[in-house]
This record gives structure tokens, C-alpha cells and sequence, in this order.
């Protein structure tokens, strides 16, 4: 899915190109171009309904529901980037030496005097759509941010308040099943991940009959009870395969496998080199099952605090509501982050009260705590670590715009009391007589210190190689 466009022909001394009025261009044979009237669109990816051809003649790849990018090209030398809602893909943009565009950074002009930072600022609740969360390691090079709107679209699904939950199992299921259905008919070689995950899970039973490829990571916190439990849920698949990903080799795995300098959660290392080896036509990662059906534990802390403010005086009183609450759900999936004993749901609770009610000053009133929560609602972009780095198709099947705000729409007492065990996701589960046991999920902590620590060295020099 590479390529490169700029406005200088002498820039390509290892690629043929083609030129359509100022701007000269290569892209390998998954891009394709879109002849229009008085422009051309590079594309690649589909639209979960309809025809993509259709969204570039109507140039409204910004309303439309898929897994695509898209850049617009003039003879006259403008252009317009476009990225499908989940950022399932990346577009780096450098000026200094002339306009280039690229989702392959190695192709882009760059010097060693470019380089500005050795390493990027990463948010830590996993959010890449705020400026810091765009720059790279170049002082010249972005990565472009597409004008979504995603706290304000997760606000007014939340002011709904309506629907009933079998009606809505049954449309995420229509809509799940016509997705997986429109993957199938245009990728043939499908990479499907499975962890011990319910969103893993639910996930795969679209794809039941594709390769399905976990990883365990050597040492991880987890131990011996997060291979308990992936192992329960690989058992019952066919087709499992299953990598073990050892930390003493961390510099050799970066080395051959991470490419891409503007990655920043490097931990999804281990599924890149299963990619690789695997070289699918597409991989189907679950992300964003967690915050599409509101499961995880932060932002239900939000959501209880909020609900719980206006009628507490002290902050002693909040804590004890907030403690209550959690007690009587803690049996819940969303509850925990780890089946391993290092820590518990009330880890989390502290970390809360120490971070967000150590006090209550004045800014930290209603209207920041909710957009605290809406934030920790909006997508995460990790399919977009795999596409970029792999040059592959990456998806996920909670990646839909038609169903990814419908649970907020829920009442907002539903989402408080009942959400965080994911009944939906359970019900879904039920219709493929599917038996779920793990009891929550494991993140798989880990010390990944070596990862980040070889992001620079082990891809820097090919950004510094002359590429195109």
C-alpha cells in the first residue's frame, strides 16, 4: 500500500513514477488511482457499503463508513488528505524539502540534522489524535490528523437515552456479519487475532473458519494464569497459531521486524512479526470493543463520580460512594485489566482517587470530568501501528461507524450499572453457542522498557536511507 508523491521528478532514483501535472508520483499496485474532472485520487480500502470508486467521484471520503485513505491531487498543485473515522491508516506530510506525502516515512526526504527527538510523546490513556500525538521524530514530517469531531459525536450519543438491548444486539450482529461478509469477498488471506479477550472473541466468530494467530509474552506479569486463560479460549478454535514472544530477544525482533519510527505503542511488536511471517492479504485486530460497548473501568469511575457529585459535600463521602459501587460490580469483566495477582480492581480505584480526588479544585468540576470520560470513549488507532508498519490492510469489526455510538445512545443508568460486564457482547456470543470464560482481560504487563528504549536505533536509519 506505499507510496510517495512530491513535486520534484529527480527525488525518484529507485521507483519509476508518474507524473499528473505539478506533482509526480509512485505507488505500488494495492493503491489505486481515480481519474476525475480535473483531479486524481489515490486510494486504497473499501467502504463497509457501497463502492469506493463512488466516494472518490463524490470526493466525500469524510462522511463515508470504511477502512481507506485517500489523497486528492490537482494539476495545479493542491491536494487534500482523507483517513477513514478510525484512522486505520497513516499520511506523513513533510514541506521543508518541497511537499511530499507518503505513508512510508523511509521514503520522505531526511537528514540527520532533521532529527529533533529521540523519542515521541505517547498519551498515556492511548489517545493519537491531539497535535503532540502527530509529530515524529523530524522536525519537518506530521502525521496528518483528519477534522473528526470524536469527543462531540461520543457527547450526543450519550444525550439519546434510548433503545433497548436485544434490539440492538440484533443490529450490531446484521452489521458485524455484513462487514465480516464485504472482508471476505475482497481479502482472501485473512489474519485473524485472538487473545483471550471477549472482543477477540466475539470478533472471531465472523471469521471462524480463517487462520487464527495469539502470542504469549516471555516474561510477563500474567505468568502462568494469563497462559491459562489464553490457552482456554485458543482451545476452542482450530487453526490457532501461537507465538512466543521472548524479551531477551527484544533488540533482534526490532531490529528485522519495526520499521516505523512514529509507532508508539511498540508492545503490539509481537503481532507485527506474526504479520509478517504470515504476509496476509488483511489483519483483523479487536480493537476498541472496549470503549464501542463503554466496558472499560476508567471511564465508568467517571461515570459513577459524575452521577455521585452533586450529592456529596466532601470528598471522603465521593470516595465512599465510588467504593460502594465498585464493590457491588467486581465480579464484572471490565472490572480488572489483568487475570495475574499483581494487581486488582482496587489498584485501579486508588490510582483514580490519587490522580483525579486527591482534591476537588475548582477546574475539576462536572464539565472536565465529562470530557475526561468522553475522551476515554473515543477510538484508539492501533490498527494503524500494523497497517503502517506491515503494509497491510488492518481492521477491526468494532471499526464501524453505524454501530460504534449506538451502546452510548443506552440509558445512562444501562451504562453505569450494567455495561462494565458487556452483556451485549455476551448475547452476540450466545447466538454462536460460544461458552466465554475469562474473567476479565489481561493487558499482559510486561516490562516493555526495551522496546521503546530501540525505537530510534532500530529504525531511524532506514528514514536516513534514500528510499524512493
Amino acid at each position: 500500500m506505499k507510496y510517495f508523491i512530491c513535486k520534484d521528478a529527480n527525488k525518484f532514483t529507485k521507483h519509476d513514477y508518474d507524473q499528473y501535472g505539478q506533482w509526480f508520483w509512485y505507488a505500488d499496485d494495492q493503491v489505486k488511482c481515480y481519474q476525475g474532472d480535473g483531479y486524481i485520487v489515490l486510494y486504497c480500502g473499501y467502504l463497509i457499503e457501497g463502492d469506493i470508486v463512488d466516494a472518490c467521484e463524490r470526493l466525500s471520503f469524510h462522511e463515508e463508513n470504511g477502512n481507506f485513505f485517500a489523497v486528492k491531487l490537482t494539476p495545479e498543485g493542491e491536494f487534500e488528505l482523507f483517513l477513514d473515522y478510525f484512522n486505520n491508516h497513516k499520511i506523513f506530510i513533510g514541506r521543508k524539502y518541497g511537499i511530499e506525502i507518503s505513508n512510508w516515512l523511509p521514503f520522505m526526504t531526511c537528514h540527520e540534522h532533521d532529527i529533533v527527538r529521540e523519542a515521541l510523546v505517547y498519551d498515556m490513556l492511548q489517545r493519537e489524535w491531539s497535535q503532540p500525538q502527530s509529530d515524529t521524530l523530524f522536525e519537518h514530517i506530521n502525521n496528518f490528523l483528519p477534522p473528526y469531531d470524536y469527543m462531540s459525536d461520543c457527547k450526543k450519543a450519550m444525550e439519546v437515552e434510548a433503545g433497548d438491548e436485544y434490539g440492538l444486539t440484533c443490529y450490531i450482529h446484521e452489521c458485524m456479519e455484513q462487514h465480516a461478509e464485504k472482508i471476505k469477498s475482497l481479502y482472501p488471506k485473512r489474519f485473524i487475532s485472538l487473545s483471550e479477550g471477549i472482543d477477540s472473541a466475539l470478533q472471531s466468530q465472523y471469521f471462524k473458519d480463517d487462520p487464527q494467530y495469539g502470542y504469549t509474552i516471555d516474561p510477563c506479569d500474567a505468568g502462568e494464569k494469563g497462559l491459562y486463560w489464553k490457552q482456554k479460549q485458543w482451545d476452542k478454535f482450530e487453526n490457532v497459531s501461537v507465538f512466543n514472544f521472548e524479551m531477551s530477544k527484544v533488540k533482534e525482533y526490532m531490529d528485522k521486524y519495526f520499521f516505523d519510527s512514529t509507532t508508539r505503542w511498540a508492545s503490539i511488536l509481537p503481532t507485527m512479526i506474526q504479520v509478517a511471517e504470515a504476509d496476509p492479504d488483511i489483519v483483523m485486530y479487536g480493537v476498541n470493543g472496549d470503549e464501542m460497548f463503554f466496558r472499560d473501568l476508567t471511564p465508568h469511575l467517571h461515570a459513577i463520580c459524575l452521577h455521585y457529585l452533586p450529592k456529596c459535600d466532601t470528598i471522603t463521602q465521593l470516595k465512599q460512594y465510588i467504593r460502594n459501587d465498585v464493590n457491588s460490580k467486581i465480579h464484572m469483566y471490565g472490572a480488572d485489566y489483568t487475570v495475574g495477582d499483581d494487581h486488582c480492581p482496587w489498584d485501579y480505584v486508588d490510582i483514580y482517587f490519587d490522580y483525579w480526588l486527591r482534591g476537588m479544585p475548582k477546574w475539576r468540576d462536572k464539565h472536565f470530568m465529562e470530557n475526561e470520560m468522553l475522551r476515554q470513549m473515543t477510538p484508539k488507532y492501533y490498527t494503524r501501528a500494523i497497517s503502517v508498519n506491515n503494509d497491510v490492510m488492518t481492521g477491526s469489526l468494532f471499526n464501524d461507524r453505524r454501530i460504534y455510538h449506538e451502546v452510548f445512545k443506552m440509558n445512562n443508568e444501562y451504562l453505569r450499572e450494567e455495561a462494565m460486564d458487556s452483556p451485549i457482547q455476551r448475547k452476540l456470543l450466545d447466538r454462536f453457542e460460544f461458552e466465554f470464560d475469562t474473567p476479565c482481560k489481561d493487558v499482559l504487563y510486561a516490562d516493555y522498557d526495551g522496546l521503546h528504549e530501540n525505537i530510534f536505533p532500530s529504525t531511524v536509519p532506514h528514514c536516513l536511507e534514500q528510499n524512493i
